[in-house]
């Protein structure tokens, strides 16, 4: 009988005939594969099998995680996909927001927003800032009631922090100058001048950008806010250079700085706002406002650097001025306003 080998190769034609086998040349012919290697054949195969199957099963595991993972995530991954888009927001790649400059943070009635180091407490004494010479209004005017003023900041606070004295004195001029200031009313006509703190004319207003310190030792404390204010008379010491005919305007740094939560970070408009405000005060404008209509724009002697709500005012103690009898006003809530005179020429 016959004995047929078992290996799976001996079918198989032998690629290698033409090879010479036993070391001698032009020799040929087939030789047997010996059992050792018929079996590492079978291992080979084995092993390929082996890693084609697991290669498989990772292919499928990975594939299948994917989908599990993007499945979860649009039900359980909000808070990581909040972080990531508050980071293309602010710019960095952390997920807690950051004050913006000027933006209100907080909803506290009156509170300073955040924003630029502000000097606490400056010496108590003052310098002229600006140039003399701006006219507001027809000074000219036959009916017209002329004040001169001088622009001063106090020594020892940082002026780097709203781009100098100067710039401070010519908002004064300009706000002054504006046909919606004060000067637009057409019924009592008033008109400014700008003197120089050298001059021997003592002037009817001294303007003045002060310290938040210095200010509530000037204004009082009876609201523990910061605000500006204006004080009849001159110095408190009573020396010559700080005479003024009428008064002193106290404009609060922190508040030239950082502006009022109602503003809405237009720091621009408050100032406009606190100078006319306060000079109002010095011209003769000595009562606050309430807002008269719900959605309106705002009186300019409202105190609108603590808030436009005739509420917020009445709760902080602001003024028997706000305590209307009726419901309607006492909730009207009215929009920021500049300007004496909003609708201008």
């Amino acid at each position: 009988m016959t004995h047929r080998s078992q290996d799976p190769f001996d079918d198989v034609p032998d690629l290698r005939r033409d090879r010479p086998v036993g070391g001698g040349e032009g020799s040929f012919g087939r030789q047997p594969v010996p059992a050792v290697y018929r079996r590492r054949r079978w291992a080979t195969v084995g092993v390929l099998v082996v890693v084609l199957v697991t290669l498989v099963v990772l292919v499928r595991a990975v594939a299948g995680g994917t989908g599990d993972a993007g499945n979860s995530g649009d039900s359980a991954a909000t808070p990581d996909n909040d972080a990531a888009a508050m980071a293309s927001v602010t710019g960095t790649g952390e997920a807690t927001p950051g004050p913006i400059p000027g933006v209100p943070t907080s909803d506290d009635v009156g509170s300073l927003p955040p924003g630029g180091k502000v000097t606490d407490k400056g010496r108590g004494t003052w310098r002229g800032v600006g140039s003399a010479g701006a006219v507001a209004g027809d000074p000219h005017g036959a009916d017209t009631r002329t004040l001169t003023y001088v622009v001063e900041t106090e020594q020892g606070i940082d002026t780097a922090s709203f781009g100098g004295g100067d710039s401070f004195a010519a908002m004064v001029d300009a706000t002054l100058a504006d046909p919606r200031s004060w000067i637009g009313n057409r019924d009592d006509a008033i008109a400014f001048r700008h003197i120089s703190v050298s001059s021997s004319d003592t002037p009817d207003l001294r303007i003045r950008l002060t310290s938040p310190e210095t200010t509530r030792q000037l204004c009082g404390g009876e609201i523990e806010l910061e605000t500006s204010c204006f004080v009849s008379g001159g110095d408190s010491s009573g020396t010559t250079d700080g005479a003024a005919g009428d008064g002193r305007v106290i404009i609060n740094l922190a508040r030239w700085t950082r502006g009022a939560l109602p503003f809405a970070g237009d720091l621009g408009s408050y100032r406009q706002y606190v100078l006319n405000h306060e000079i109002g005060h010095g011209i003769g404008h000595a009562a606050h406002q309430p807002c008269q209509e719900d959605g309106a724009l705002a009186p300019i002697m409202m105190q609108q650097t603590l808030s436009l709500a005739n509420r917020d005012l009445i709760e902080l103690d602001a003024g028997t001025e706000y305590m209307d009898d009726d419901r309607d006003s006492r909730d009207a809530v009215c929009r920021a306003n500049a300007w004496p005179h909003p609708e201008g020429d």
